[in-house]
């Protein structure tokens, strides 16, 4: 599994992905899933907050599904806060560009948290979580992205 707070190894994986890389599953570019994963990061760091958009018993159930379990996380699982169809426009203009605004959201989430540590960021489909919650969440998270496009 991917571990988002070892830099070195997390950008050893990115950088072997390439513009015209196909995903495995879905209909991501590499760009598009860079951005995604950068866009999540901001829920947690500050950057982009969240509201939630589930009732609090969906939120439990999917809260338990994705950080209490090693399952695979669903390749169909659409977020309330994405398109309800196709992939949202991307906001960078290259692959490049997209992954280092991506390292910019990382350190930002490392700072947010040693100046918040006690803070809960809102998910949009687990509700609150904590530092240790958003660290498993993102790892799986990175870890099924990059599974999508043969990364890991």
């Amino acid at each position: 599994m991917i571990d988002i707070l070892n830099r070195t190894a997390l950008f050893e994986h990115i950088t072997k992905l390439k513009e015209e890389d196909k995903p495995a599953f879905g209909a991501m570019s590499p760009q598009h899933m860079i951005e995604h994963l950068a866009f999540t990061i901001g829920f947690s760091n500050g950057n982009a907050p969240q509201q939630q958009h589930y009732p609090a018993e969906k939120e439990k159930m999917i809260k338990a599904f994705i950080l209490d379990s090693d399952k695979d996380m669903p390749i169909s699982f659409r977020s309330p806060v994405l398109p309800a169809e196709g992939l949202p426009a991307l906001k960078q203009a290259s692959l490049a560009d997209a992954i280092e605004q991506l390292n910019k959201e990382l350190s930002d989430f490392d700072q947010y948290f040693i100046l918040n540590a006690e803070a809960q960021p809102v998910n949009p489909t687990m509700g609150a979580l904590n530092y240790r919650e958003w660290l498993r969440f993102h790892n799986r998270h990175f870890s099924h992205h990059f599974k999508q496009f043969n990364l890991i």
